[in-house]
């Protein structure tokens, strides 16, 4: 549809105030890029509220060894923010309607997937680690640690924890990888094929 025929569409259903509202329908857009990027706004408040979390319990917890692990799980999700934050910047740079739409999307499509198959496979060595932490946090509520960890069944307690978590850990997470985004990522390719099919 060129731009007379839009014109003579909106003439013809008499909208009288074509601009007002517009920046209600902006926020509300059911565009597949407007959604990805309200999923990484979400993401990006999830890591600043389990990056305090874990600040309180650094500061919070007596035994050295345990606020050791809560400042090591702060560094991953300082990694966590970084990466999303990278995404999401690179969306708001590249989602302009004065270049080329289809070339435009393909882009913010290739750089979200690039981003979260990155975080999957950093996840594989990411969910032991926050497994022992989480492993000594729980240790460390009624017990000393450094004392606990002398005896041979707590290392296989910790190994079985690792084992049984991190598989657990990732398929959730790749569960809510899809609720997040796969279902934008998927209409977003679709537009980008229809874009494509109209050149």
């Amino acid at each position: 549809m060129d731009l007379k025929e839009a014109w003579k569409k909106l003439e013809q259903e008499k909208l009288t105030q074509p601009v007002a509202g517009v920046e209600e329908v902006y926020k509300t857009s059911k565009h597949p890029v407007q959604k990805l990027i309200r999923s990484f706004k979400i993401a990006l408040g999830f890591v600043v509220f389990f990056e305090l979390a874990f600040a309180y319990l650094a500061i919070a917890m007596p035994q050295p060894i345990v606020k050791g692990a809560m400042v090591l799980m702060m560094v991953v999700y300082i990694f966590y923010f970084v990466a999303n934050y990278q995404t999401l910047q690179h969306i708001n740079r590249t989602f302009r309607m004065d270049q080329n739409l289809a070339h435009t999307l393909q882009s913010i499509y290739d750089n979200t997937q690039q981003s979260l198959k990155f975080q999957r496979r950093s996840a594989v060595f990411i969910y032991p680690l926050a497994a022992t932490c989480g492993f000594l946090f729980g240790l460390s509520i009624e017990r000393n640690v450094v004392e606990v960890l002398q005896n041979r069944s707590v290392w296989v307690s910790l190994l079985i924890t690792i084992s049984v978590l991190t598989p657990i850990s990732y398929f959730v997470a790749i569960q809510l990888e899809r609720v997040s985004y796969g279902r934008y990522l998927n209409q977003l390719r679709s537009l980008i094929h229809q874009l494509e099919a109209q050149t």
